[in-house]
């Protein structure tokens, strides 16, 4: 491994990258290729012109460049489905829960419903339905666009 491989390797550790992570793979690929190159361009390997050298460079660091950013694009990809999963699933969730509480709610509110009709029909029993309607029609009157009425005092509990 040369010194530029080592400063990536180093990078991608201080960034918390895994040992086995596809990008620190291709990153540490591409930078020892262009180390390759460009050693074999200073030493003119292979006959290369010194314009050829320099056209050599230039597409190795090109490589390497669409390299890393194809990669990139990978991952963030990746992420961002990851991430579009999660917040679904979180929704799904969500929408469990308020399923599930409304459920709750609603079988509590029937519960109070019937409280109140046996409260009446208590009321009802407890008391003389004839002597409360003779009381209301003696007493009745006209009040706020409707008629109204005293009644006598009524039982809801023995």
């Amino acid at each position: 491994m040369n010194g530029g491989a080592r400063r990536v390797e180093g990078f991608c550790a201080r960034a918390g990258m895994e040992e086995d992570s596809p990008l620190r793979l291709a990153l540490l690929t591409v930078m020892e290729a262009a180390e390759t190159a460009s050693e074999a361009a200073r030493g003119g390997a292979r006959g290369l012109t010194p314009e050829g050298e320099a056209e050599l460079v230039r597409r190795v660091a090109e490589a390497a460049g669409l390299a890393t950013r194809r990669e990139a694009a990978r991952i963030v990809r990746r992420s961002g489905f990851a991430t579009g999963a999660l917040l679904a699933a979180a929704g799904l969730l969500l929408a469990g829960a308020g399923y599930g509480v409304g459920r709750w709610d609603g079988a509590r509110q029937g519960a109070a419903a019937v409280e109140g009709a046996a409260f009446l029909a208590q009321v009802a029993a407890l008391n003389d339905a004839r002597a409360m309607a003779e009381e209301c029609r003696r007493t009745r009157r006209r009040e706020k666009q409707g008629i109204a009425c005293d009644l006598p005092p009524v039982w809801i509990g023995r």
